[in-house]
């Protein structure tokens, strides 16, 4: 027996599955931001501060070849040695959760 299905992935499971999907990313904002009220927020705030200065040094450790070279203003993982895009990517992944968690705490409850 053979089985085909025309399939674009994340586009047939958003056809389909759209509504759940925002409920559920509602549901889950509205838990993290209750939970970002009182004592919480100010711990939720330094470990964005300490995320978000781990991503910088990392994005800063995997561009020193380029600032080496007098390149200094590059964007993208391109231009950057095979070995240290890795940093670069996970410098980048840091900085966007630090941002995320620091506008959830903009949108919570004083």
């Amino acid at each position: 027996m053979e089985y085909h299905r025309n399939s674009n992935g994340l586009v047939t499971f958003l056809e389909h599955w759209w509504f759940l999907s925002v409920a559920v990313i509602a549901l889950l904002t509205s838990q993290l931001l209750a939970f970002l009220t009182g004592p919480r927020w100010v711990w939720s705030y330094a470990v964005a501060l300490v995320v978000a200065a781990v991503g910088v040094s990392l994005i800063f450790y995997a561009e020193i070849p380029l600032f080496q070279q007098r390149r200094f203003f590059t964007f993208g993982s391109g231009a950057l040695p095979e070995g240290r895009r890795r940093f670069y990517r996970w410098g980048y992944r840091c900085v966007i959760f630090a941002v995320a968690l620091l506008l959830c705490l903009l949108l919570s409850r004083p």
